[in-house]
C-alpha cells in the first residue's frame, strides 16, 4: 500500500529559528502519524529545512515579522509547498552544481544546499507571487531503491 497523508498539513511560520524548529517538529509529527517510511520523512525534513533556512537568511535577510507558509500534502509523491513574500528567487533556475573540487576546508561556503534539494525532489516548480515566491516540490513517500528501512 502506498504511503499517504490523510489530510494536508498547513503551517504559517515566522521566518525565525523558532519557526524552523516548530515547522520541523510539526512535519515530523504529521509524517509519523501517517506512518511514512523513515527515509521519506528524512527527505522531507531535509528539503524543508534547507529551503526555509535559505528563505530566512537570504530572502528575508532576517527581517522582523517575516512569515513562511508551508503545506505538506499528497500520497506518493508528497507535495511540499513553501510560500514567502521575499524578493523573487527561482531556485530551479539556479546553477546548483556545487564546487566539490579540492579539499573541503578550501571550498567556498554554500551552493550545495539547492543541489541537495533538487537531488532529493522528484520535481520542482517555482512561481512568482506578488510579492514573493511559491516553490512546489514533489518527494517520494516510499523507500527509494538502495535505501534501507528502519
Amino acid at each position: 500500500m502506498a504511503a499517504s497523508l490523510a489530510r494536508p498539513l498547513a503551517l504559517d511560520l515566522p521566518a525565525t529559528v523558532d519557526g524552523l524548529r516548530s515547522g520541523l517538529a510539526a512535519i515530523e509529527r504529521h509524517c509519523a502519524a501517517a506512518d511514512l517510511p523513515t527515509s521519506a520523512v528524512a527527505r522531507t525534513l531535509t528539503v524543508f529545512e534547507e529551503i526555509f533556512t535559505n528563505t530566512m537568511k537570504y530572502g528575508y535577510r532576517d527581517a522582523v515579522g517575516a512569515r513562511i507558509r508551508v503545506v505538506l500534502a499528497g500520497g506518493d509523491p508528497l507535495r511540499l509547498v513553501l510560500e514567502d513574500a521575499a524578493p523573487a528567487f527561482d531556485p530551479t533556475a539556479w546553477n546548483a552544481k556545487p564546487d566539490l573540487t579540492g579539499d573541503v576546508a578550501d571550498r567556498p561556503v554554500g551552493r550545495a544546499g539547492i543541489a541537495l534539494v533538487m537531488g532529493l525532489a522528484s520535481s520542482a516548480r517555482w512561481e512568482a507571487l506578488a510579492p514573493g515566491n511559491r516553490l512546489t516540490l514533489e518527494l517520494s513517500a516510499t523507500t527509494q531503491k538502495g535505501e534501507g528501512t528502519s
